[in-house]
């Protein structure tokens, strides 16, 4: 009888163990699984263009491991016959919890910017 109860008992352990490996495998995959709205936005600071992007967790975007900002900004030059010339800046890549940031030099505008993200 004695004997009965250890088989039962060992039985039952390895069984809550399986499950609890099962459980420790399942939370990765619930991490990698999560999505992400990510947003740019620009601003001034001293005159500068600045830009943002920052992601947060939705139920209904996709999935994101890192993200940048992108800022593309027109670069005055010349004096007598000024023109523009197209310069492309990118943030650091970061993690979705964080912000990437850029900023444009002197005498410069905002042409466009976005957010890119690596899956």
């Amino acid at each position: 009888m004695i004997w009965g109860k250890k088989a039962a008992s060992g039985v039952l352990a390895a069984v809550l163990m399986a499950a609890g490996t099962g459980l420790v495998a399942a939370a990765p995959a619930e991490a990698a699984g999560a999505r992400y709205k990510c947003k740019a936005e620009v601003h001034l600071d001293l005159g500068r263009p600045k830009a943002t992007s920052s992601c947060k967790k939705t139920g209904s975007g996709k999935a994101v491991a890192k993200h940048r900002v992108k800022l593309v900004c027109d670069v005055v030059r010349g004096r007598g016959n000024p023109h523009e010339i197209p310069w492309v800046l990118f943030g650091p890549w970061v993690k979705p919890g964080q912000k990437s940031t850029v900023m444009c030099g002197f005498s410069s505008f905002t042409r466009s910017w976005s957010v890119e993200t690596r899956a």
